[in-house]
C-alpha cells in the first residue's frame, strides 16, 4: 500500500469516528419543573424500570452510577436494587414504604420508554492528500504537490435510546422534577450509562432541586 494510500484510508477513518464520536451522547430535549417546590433534595431513593421483572445488569449499573453521582455533589442516594431482591417489579406500595423506613425524602424514577434504530451516511468526500516532507519542502511556494484521493460514503447504523426521569417527593408522592432524555449510541449501551446519568443530573442541578 502507498503511502497517499495509506493516508487516505486513514484520513476516511478519522471522518467515520469524528461523525460517531458527534452523533453519540444524551440530550435533555424537555423539561419540567414544579415552581412552587423550593427545597433541595437530601437523601435520594433510586430506582430503574427497564423490565417488567428486576434482574441484575443494567438496572444495577444504572443506579450504582447515579448513587454515586448524588453523593460525588453531597447529596445521601440509595439503589432500589440492595433492598429488593430479583422478581416481579415491587408494587408503588411496597416502594414507598421501604423509602419511608429508609428516611429518603426524594424517588427517582429512571424509565426506559423505547429503543429505535436509525441510519447515518456522509457524502462523497474528496481530500487533497500533502505529498512527502522532501517534495512539499522543495516545492512550497512555488506548486501544489497534492493528490486528491476519493473517500467512499461512510454508512452505519447506531441506537437511538428513549428515557423518562422523574423525581418526585416522598411526601406528596408528586413529581418535583421531570426530563425526557434521547441518547444516541453506535457501540454497547452500557458504555453511554455515565454519560446519560451525567447530564441527567445537569439537568437536576440546574433546576435546583438537588445540592
Amino acid at each position: 500500500m502507498t503511502t497517499k494510500r495509506i493516508v487516505g484510508v486513514a484520513f476516511s477513518a478519522i471522518c467515520a469516528a469524528v461523525i460517531i464520536t458527534a452523533c453519540a451522547g444524551t440530550k435533555l430535549v424537555a423539561q419540567w419543573r414544579d415552581d412552587a417546590y423550593l427545597g433541595r433534595a437530601a437523601k435520594v431513593f433510586v430506582i430503574a424500570l427497564l423490565l417488567d421483572t428486576r434482574v441484575r445488569g443494567p438496572q444495577t449499573l444504572v443506579e450504582d452510577e447515579f448513587v454515586k453521582q448524588f453523593k460525588a455533589r453531597g447529596t445521601e442516594a440509595a439503589a432500589s436494587y440492595t433492598v429488593f431482591p430479583e422478581g416481579p417489579r415491587p408494587t408503588k406500595d411496597e416502594v414507598l414504604a421501604k423509602v419511608k423506613e429508609l428516611g429518603a425524602d426524594s424517588i427517582l424514577v429512571v424509565r426506559f420508554l423505547k429503543k429505535d434504530m436509525e441510519e447515518t451516511r456522509t457524502p462523497n468526500l474528496r481530500y487533497a492528500v500533502p505529498s512527502g516532507f522532501e517534495s512539499s519542502w522543495n516545492s512550497y511556494g512555488y506548486m501544489s504537490t497534492s493528490s486528491e484521493v476519493g473517500i467512499r460514503d461512510v454508512s452505519y447504523d447506531y441506537d437511538f435510546l428513549t428515557a423518562e426521569v422523574t423525581l418526585y417527593q416522598t411526601a406528596t408522592g408528586n413529581p418535583i422534577w421531570s426530563a425526557m432524555s434521547q441518547t444516541k449510541y453506535q457501540q454497547g449501551p452500557l458504555k453511554q450509562i455515565k454519560p446519560f446519568t451525567t447530564e441527567v443530573m445537569k439537568g437536576l442541578s440546574h433546576a435546583k432541586v438537588i445540592q
